[in-house]
C-alpha cells in the first residue's frame, strides 16, 4: 500500500505552542521507517502551508477570559487561522486520495480533522467516523465554555459551528449522527453531552469500548459481521469449512464500502502510557487496546483516511508518548499490509 505522511504543524485551535512540533518530531523519531516496516510504500512531500505562530498567537490567561465571555457565534479567536488550516488539509488529502496513496494525517490538533472528512466525503462519499479520543470534541460556539476551536471540529464535519469552520466540507455530504462514533470520550462538557444526543452520535466510552472489545467496536463501526473483521487466515479457513461463512464474505464484499475516517488523538492513551499531550485524563486506553482496535479497522480495507493529533511532546516523559504511538502504528500498519 502507498501511504502519504502529511504535517500538519498547527496549533491555532489550542492554547500551546508544542502542537506545532508534533509532525517533525514524529519524523525525527522515524515515523516513515515504522510504516515502511510492513512493507508499505512511503511517501513524505512534508508540511501543507501554514504560517507558524510565535508566542504572540497564544492565549493568555485574559485572552482566555475575554474569549470565554464573548458571544460564540460570531467571536472565536484564531478560527480564521483554523479555517484555512482545514482547507489546506482538505486540499492535500484529495490530491493524496486522487494519487491512490492513504493519507495519514499528522497533526498537532484535531481542528485538522474538518479538512479531511471534507476531502474523504468529496472522494468517495458518506463518511462513516471512528473518533478515538478522551474528549467529546463536539462543542459548538454557544455550547464551548472556553471558545478553544480545538474542542470544536467533530461538530463541525456533522455540520455544526462556526459558517468559517462549516464551509470547508459544505459542498458535501456530511457524516450521518448514527455512522458516526466516539470511542473513548471520558472528559466531556455538559453541553458536549446535550450535542452527542442531539446529532444522534454514538457514544462509546472507554469502560464500554473495553468491556465489548475491539472486534465487536469494529463490527459495529463497520456494519458488517463478524467474520468481515477476522484475520485473513482465520477468514480463509472458515469460509473453506462452512458454504453459509462463504456467502456472507461474498455479501459484505458486494456491499458499498463505508468510507472510514479513523481519527486519533493521542489523549485518548492514559497519561501513564503518554504523558505528552495538551489535555491529560486519566483513565484511558493503554495502546495495545487501540492499536488493537485501529488494525481491526483498517484490516477491514475500508478505511480511506486517517489522523492521528493533539501530542505535544513539550510534556512528554521519558519518551513515553512517542513508544506508545509507535505502537498503536506498529498494529495499523501490519493490518493495513493485510488489505
Amino acid at each position: 500500500m502507498k501511504i502519504r505522511i502529511i504535517g500538519v504543524p498547527s496549533a491555532w485551535g489550542t492554547m500551546e505552542l508544542g502542537a506545532q512540533r508534533t509532525p517533525q518530531m514524529l519524523r525525527d523519531a522515524g515515523l516513515a521507517d515504522w510504516l515502511a516496516a510492513a512493507g508499505h510504500q512511503v511517501e513524505d512531500p512534508g508540511d501543507v502551508d501554514l504560517r507558524p505562530q510565535g508566542a504572540e498567537d497564544v492565549w493568555t490567561p485574559a485572552a482566555a477570559a475575554a474569549a470565554a465571555a464573548a458571544p460564540r457565534s460570531t467571536d472565536l479567536l484564531h478560527v480564521e487561522q483554523v479555517a484555512q488550516m482545514a482547507r489546506s488539509v482538505r486540499h492535500a488529502v484529495a490530491a493524496s486520495l486522487s494519487d491512490r496513496c492513504l493519507p495519514l494525517v499528522i497533526a498537532g490538533e484535531c481542528s485538522s480533522s474538518i479538512g479531511v472528512v471534507a476531502a474523504l466525503a468529496a472522494h468517495g462519499g458518506p463518511v462513516t467516523v471512528a473518533w478515538i479520543d478522551a474528549h467529546g470534541d463536539i462543542n459548538t460556539p454557544e455550547t464551548s465554555p472556553s471558545g478553544l476551536v480545538t474542542g470544536m471540529p467533530l461538530a463541525v464535519t456533522l455540520g455544526h459551528g462556526h459558517p468559517s469552520l462549516t464551509a470547508v466540507g459544505e459542498d458535501t455530504e456530511r457524516p450521518a449522527g448514527g455512522s458516526t462514533f466516539l470511542l473513548g470520550g471520558r472528559d466531556l462538557d455538559a453541553g458536549e453531552i446535550d450535542n452527542l444526543g442531539a446529532f444522534g452520535v454514538r457514544h462509546i466510552d472507554t469502560a464500554a469500548t473495553r468491556a465489548a472489545g475491539p472486534e465487536e467496536i469494529a463490527m459495529q463501526v463497520l456494519g458488517v459481521p463478524e467474520i468481515a473483521v477476522m484475520p485473513p487466515e482465520a477468514r480463509d479457513l472458515l469460509v473453506a469449512a462452512d458454504p453459509a461463512a462463504a456467502a456472507a464474505v461474498t455479501a459484505v464484499n458486494t456491499d458499498p464500502r463505508p468510507n472510514v475516517y479513523l481519527h486519533i488523538d493521542v489523549d485518548a492513551l492514559d497519561p501513564e502510557f503518554a504523558p505528552g499531550v495538551h489535555y491529560r485524563v486519566d483513565g484511558g486506553f493503554d495502546p495495545s487496546e487501540i492499536g488493537t482496535l485501529a488494525g481491526y479497522l483498517c484490516a477491514s480495507g475500508r478505511v480511506g483516511a486517517i489522523t492521528l493529533a493533539s501530542a505535544n511532546f513539550d510534556h512528554d516523559i521519558d519518551g513515553r508518548t512517542v513508544n506508545s504511538i509507535r505502537e498503536v502504528f506498529a498494529s495499523m500498519v501490519d493490518a493495513l499490509a493485510m488489505v
